[in-house]
């Protein structure tokens, strides 16, 4: 009977819930981390709003954790990169009119 209590206890412990959002020290460590990569600020901040939004914090804690060839093939990562791609996209600056123009 004393197991099954230790094993309650334990199995309530590991199904602690998952913080609510990120802590400012997550968001930091991405915005150094990708900025170190030579993305700009607008870029990782793009990426990292995204991320706030569809990624859940015990998600994301755990894709951190991975071994580096496991994170690069998870899932997660892929939803990341085409968080980049789209950013890319809507940050990249507008042809100017001439530029419109075809050549003679």
């Amino acid at each position: 009977m004393r197991y099954l209590a230790i094993a309650v206890v334990l199995g309530l412990a590991a199904c602690a819930q998952e913080p609510a959002g990120f802590t400012p020290d997550v968001e930091r460590n991405f915005m150094v981390a990708c900025e170190a990569q030579g993305s700009s600020n607008a870029l990782c901040g793009c990426v990292w709003d995204r991320i706030e939004v569809e990624i859940s914090p015990g998600d994301f804690a755990a894709l951190e954790r991975l071994p580096g060839p496991q994170r690069e093939a998870h899932p997660l990562s892929a939803q990341i990169s085409g968080y980049v791609e789209a950013c890319n996209v809507g940050l990249a600056p507008m042809p100017d009119a001439d530029d419109l123009v075809p050549a003679p």
